[in-house]
């Protein structure tokens, strides 16, 4: 998170808020992944819910198949979910749960504790994370992803802004399957995520380089809170 393309806030937030309601400005919003789930775009003004404590029961009652078709469960470049390292990792930390829940919460607290906070720079890949233990955001959010799909939960990645000490700064989360999408934070230690959580697009550097044209140009107001 750097604090040169940090976004100052018009009014200081609250931890753990439960909605978010903010204006958005000086950019065009097309192409954004700025609608579904615990987001709502009402022209300019995005509205953020955090996920109750229903959505966090799974609409499934075991954790999937690895063989499934379904694109979040599957390895991909610097997410080794089939690596034997990554599935024997995601396997300790289940602990023998089968909840899909309980699993994904055990990752997140895993991942907040394993790894010591440090900017790091390059691409990160998961099974590197599992053995250096240190990064930001993104080497937390590629881990967690990683051990999610290993221990058979649907996952992806999340980027935008999150709100930190006034500001609100580019920054990247998890979000796991269970009833729906839910955002979950390893780097915050936050499951789910709290609504100071703004995503704008799901999916990796390809589609994180999206987030270029926001830099030094986003506006953000904060105009209610919960």
């Amino acid at each position: 998170m750097l604090e040169t393309t940090a976004i100052a806030a018009n009014k200081r937030l609250r931890p753990k808020l439960s909605e978010l309601r903010v204006v958005l400005g000086g950019v065009s919003l097309g192409g954004f992944n700025l609608a579904g789930g615990r987001q709502r775009l009402d022209g300019d003004t995005l509205i953020v819910t955090k996920e109750t404590v229903d959505a966090l029961a799974a609409r499934y009652f075991t954790i999937q198949n690895a063989n499934s078709n379904r694109p979040e469960l599957k390895p991909e470049p610097f997410l080794e979910s089939d690596h034997q390292e990554i599935m024997s990792l995601a396997e300790r930390i289940a602990d023998g749960s089968r909840d899909p829940r309980v699993v994904a919460e055990r990752i997140n607290t895993w991942v907040y504790d394993s790894l010591r906070k440090e900017v790091t720079v390059g691409i990160p890949s998961a099974l590197h994370v599992v053995h250096t233990r240190v990064g930001d955001c993104n080497e937390h959010t590629q881990l967690y992803v990683a051990l999610a799909r290993a221990a058979g939960i649907p996952a992806r990645i999340a980027a935008g802004l999150a709100y930190v000490d006034g500001k609100f700064y580019y920054h990247a989360w998890p979000e796991v399957l269970l009833r729906g999408w839910v955002a979950v934070d390893p780097t915050f230690g936050q499951f789910p995520a709290d609504a100071s959580h703004l995503r704008f697009v799901n999916g990796g550097l390809g589609q994180q380089a999206e987030l270029l044209r926001l830099v030094g140009e986003l506006t953000i107001k904060v105009v209610e809170t919960r």
